[in-house]
């Protein structure tokens, strides 16, 4: 096995063993997987037309339109009328998606955080080495996917925006 089979061994093990707790614990929120990357896209801090949205995520403009209806009507996201180009409706991320989102990310930190508590010192730092290694590549994958992330970097250490429309400069980018 090389390794990149075994690394897809591994992430896949941990998703087994962790996946079936995490859904137990923010099964109030009951999003679907394209539901939740797109309010993480707009967590990020744009506010993309639909056609935007659909690109970044890699879905037709219906099946993204249809998407965002359903976030709008769930009171998750919002699109508004852009004031530059009045034809044009952006869509944001609404206090209670962020609400969504924060609940999800402390779910997820909660299970991360006790498997930190397993390792041994020497593990930490290995182990903490090794995640701003994978954290910068994640940026670096964020970056080609999405090039105007280029002019409007979030503070990516927190896990995302800190408040709407918190930016500063990634020097680790």
């Amino acid at each position: 096995m090389d390794d990149r089979e075994h690394l897809l061994d591994l992430l896949a093990s941990m998703q087994r063993d962790l996946m079936p707790s995490l859904m137990r614990m923010h099964e109030s929120d009951d999003l679907r997987l394209l539901d939740s990357v797109m309010l993480q896209v707009l967590d990020r801090g744009g506010e993309p037309t639909v056609k935007e949205m659909a690109a970044l995520v890699g879905r037709s403009l219906s099946r993204t339109s249809r998407i965002v209806d359903g976030l709008v009507r769930r009171g998750l996201a919002e699109r508004y009328e852009d004031e530059k180009d009045r034809r044009a409706r952006r869509i944001r991320l609404s206090e209670e998606g962020a609400a969504v989102l924060r609940r999800m990310r402390s779910v997820r930190i909660d299970a991360q955080m006790a498997l930190w508590e397993q390792f041994t010192e020497e593990e930490r730092e290995i182990v903490l080495r090794s995640m701003e290694i994978y954290a910068k590549a994640a940026r670096r994958i964020r970056d080609e996917g999405d090039p105007a992330v280029g002019d409007r970097r979030l503070h990516d250490r927190s896990g995302g925006r800190e408040g709407r429309g918190t930016r500063r400069d990634d020097p680790s980018g």
